[in-house]
């Protein structure tokens, strides 16, 4: 109900003589910040193919922003970057189109709209140092980063949390001693469960030692007295192989989850860094 009274009342407006700029506009304003993105886009869609309207840079705006508030964010920076530089929305929507490409990894993208963002504006300039400074950390281009970063002024208040988390991130990675897959490989065949350790994974490393142990024993028991060709030697032997070979896999599986874990960890807590002062800034 509450959808085809929406709809209703954007026909109205697009079709009737009723239909000024300020009114439509005034009504998509209000359907964005209800969270009617469907019915907005639907109006906006309609005003941007009608050749009269004198406001495209606010329709491309609000409909790049209804996008980005849906998370279709390769549409939402098609829109977003279709405003133009008189208009009061530019720089909010250069900034979160940048975002928009450094949230899906097109970092090269990212790093363009950054680059042709037009500012004299001091706090701006700052931010835009700020953004760039987290794209290159997270193509892995930590020079890049670092020279973003403290190009960055301090004195811009809405930046100063944001700052001090990335410098603290930029110590944590150059602190980072990265675990490697071949090592916990070797540990485990040299003493199980030992890799599991290495990972991280105390308690698998326990088990995974006190399983191998266990089995190789039995078999080395039933070895000893019935021979090599006994029926018990055979399946507890085999068992033992089966659970020391998966225990060396299960080492080198670890250590990658492990460090796929962290990568993953510090590319949100990048993006996450970010994202704030851009809403600060602009909301």
């Amino acid at each position: 109900m509450k959808n085809f009274v929406l709809i209703s009342i954007s026909l109205f407006l697009v079709f009737s003589g009723f239909a000024q700029e300020k009114y439509s506009s005034a009504f998509i304003d209000y359907l964005v910040s209800k969270g009617s993105y469907h019915e907005a886009l639907f109006l906006i869609d309609k005003e941007i193919q009608s050749s009269k309207s004198s406001y495209i840079d606010s329709l491309n705006y609000y409909k790049g922003w209804a996008h980005y508030s849906l998370k279709e964010l390769d549409y939402s920076s098609e829109s977003l970057l279709k405003v133009s530089l008189s208009s009061e929305f530019y720089h909010k929507s250069q900034f979160f189109a940048a975002y928009n490409q450094t949230y899906l990894g097109d970092y090269k993208r990212a790093k363009s709209v950054f680059h042709q963002i037009e500012t004299n504006k001091t706090s701006l300039m700052a931010l835009k140092n700020f953004e760039l400074s987290g794209v290159h950390f997270l193509e892995g281009d930590f020079d890049g980063a670092k020279h973003y970063l403290y190009r960055t002024d301090t004195t811009v208040a809405v930046l100063n949390t944001q700052l001090s988390n990335m410098k603290m991130i930029i110590a944590e990675i150059e602190n980072h001693k990265a675990k490697k897959p071949w090592v916990a490989g070797l540990m485990s065949a040299v003493v199980p469960g030992s890799g599991k350790f290495y990972a991280g994974k105390k308690g698998e490393g326990i088990a995974a030692f006190l399983g191998s142990v266990s089995f190789g024993l039995i078999a080395w028991e039933n070895y000893r007295k019935l021979g090599v060709k006994h029926p018990k030697t055979i399946i507890f032997g085999s068992i033992f192989a089966a659970t020391y070979v998966s225990n060396i896999y299960g080492s080198v599986v670890s250590v990658r989850i492990y460090e796929t874990e962290y990568n993953n960890a510090l590319h949100n807590q990048i993006l996450f860094q970010l994202h704030i002062p851009l809403r600060n800034y602009f909301d």
